[in-house]
């Protein structure tokens, strides 16, 4: 019934790298966002006594660092052409960000942490813009949409395993989740044997017949509601080991639990891959829009550990929709370039680096109660934004 991967139909030139090396780079690189952005609050908490507030200074500067990456990737990249190919930049970045996981293992000391997250998130900024120009470039249509579902079953499975594996191990031995990466990552390097020097050509006259008349608008809906989900994201994370606790739940079970999300979220990629209704779809995003935000104020605020896990479960379907929406629309609209990964990146890096400074706000204020009035009225003012590029589009269509 699946497609394999072999199969995908692609408009063959000798410089598009095939999918199977890409996937596997990706897994690699996945199991080290998994670490970094949901692991690190909790490895910091149990394994370095971080208090709440240092924990969200922490998620802020690593949302700082990745939005600097990954909006200046493609200059970056374009900088460095002569002297170094894009997959030459990728074997730097997956080197380096091997050799600084072992940070924390090497040096017991708080700034080990900080260095390794940061210099860690900074080289993960730069290596997924380029992942997706490979992904991409030279695939239109069918085949990029394909090339994107093996893309996101890949990745959001990966970026979950370390949540399990965290569980065991967080009371005494923390720091080995991020230094036990070294190893891996570098079996990543195996990958680049199979990728050409530089991204596939990507042919502009074939990508505008398959890019829909309200793309564009929708696009710009989705740039809104992006960067939103990260900053509940982003917001929700630093503080969950502080709410599991206040629940009562085992340390055992804290990752796990968090992990939930993150499950329902893959089942989302992989409705959204099979059954293309969604594409041009206003109510998509939509749906988005409100799954996200239902889902994270149960989070944050539900009374249980039940309704934790009914909001997890909301808040992934929210986080998937608008997630693969949007990455679907900027490489078909960006024409599969650097610049437009790097622009999908940075974006929620952006979202990163604000929902901790929200979190920091609205819990200085009222705790709890205060973080989820905080990220409500930041909801309200991005939905201006949002719903712009809507009404544009339907006043297009009755002008017509």
């Amino acid at each position: 019934m699946h497609q394999s991967i072999s199969s995908v139909a692609v408009k063959r030139d000798s410089h598009v790298t095939p999918l199977a090396p890409v996937l596997a780079l990706t897994f690699v690189c996945s199991l080290a966002t998994g670490v970094f952005w949901h692991g690190v609050p909790f490895i910091a908490k149990h394994s370095y006594g971080f208090p709440q507030t240092k924990n969200l200074l922490l998620a802020c500067a690593m949302g700082a660092v990745y939005t600097l990456g990954a909006f200046t990737a493609g200059r970056l990249i374009r900088y460095l052409e002569h002297r170094l190919s894009a997959r030459g930049v990728l074997a730097v970045a997956v080197t380096t960000l091997a050799v600084v996981c072992l940070a924390p293992v090497i040096v017991p000391a708080e700034w080990a942490l900080w260095v390794a997250a940061l210099v860690g998130t900074y080289v993960t900024s730069l290596i997924w813009p380029v992942i997706e120009s490979y992904l991409t470039a030279g695939r239109h249509g069918k085949s990029m949409r394909s090339a994107l579902g093996w893309f996101n079953l890949t990745w959001a499975p990966a970026v979950a395993i370390p949540m399990f594996v965290l569980a065991p191990i967080l009371d005494t031995h923390g720091r080995w989740a991020i230094g036990g990466f070294a190893g891996v990552g570098l079996l990543g390097l195996v990958a680049l044997r199979w990728f050409a020097p530089r991204p596939g050509r990507h042919d502009a006259g074939i990508a505008v017949a398959h890019v829909g008349r309200e793309y564009q608008l929708l696009l710009r809906s989705a740039r809104v509601l992006l960067p939103l989900s990260y900053v509940l994201n982003s917001a929700m994370n630093p503080i969950l080991p502080y709410r599991f606790e206040a629940l009562g739940v085992d340390v055992w079970w804290e990752t796990p639990s968090a992990a939930t999300w993150i499950v329902v979220r893959v089942a989302v990629f992989a409705i959204m891959w099979r059954m293309g209704f969604w594409h041009g779809r206003w109510g998509t995003l939509l749906l988005g829009a409100v799954a996200m935000t239902g889902g994270f104020a149960l989070v944050v605020a539900g009374p249980t550990l039940a309704s934790m896990l009914v909001g997890f479960a909301v808040l992934g379907v929210g986080l998937g929709v608008v997630y693969y929406a949007a990455l679907y629309y900027a490489l078909a609209v960006g024409h599969a370039r650097i610049d437009a990964g790097g622009t999908h990146e940075g974006l929620i890096g952006a979202g990163y680096a604000a929902g901790p400074l929200v979190g920091l706000g609205g819990s200085a204020v009222a705790g709890g109660a205060g973080i989820v009035a905080a990220v409500g009225g930041l909801v309200g003012l991005a939905g201006i934004p949002a719903l712009r590029p809507y009404l544009e589009a339907r006043r297009r269509r009755r002008s017509e």
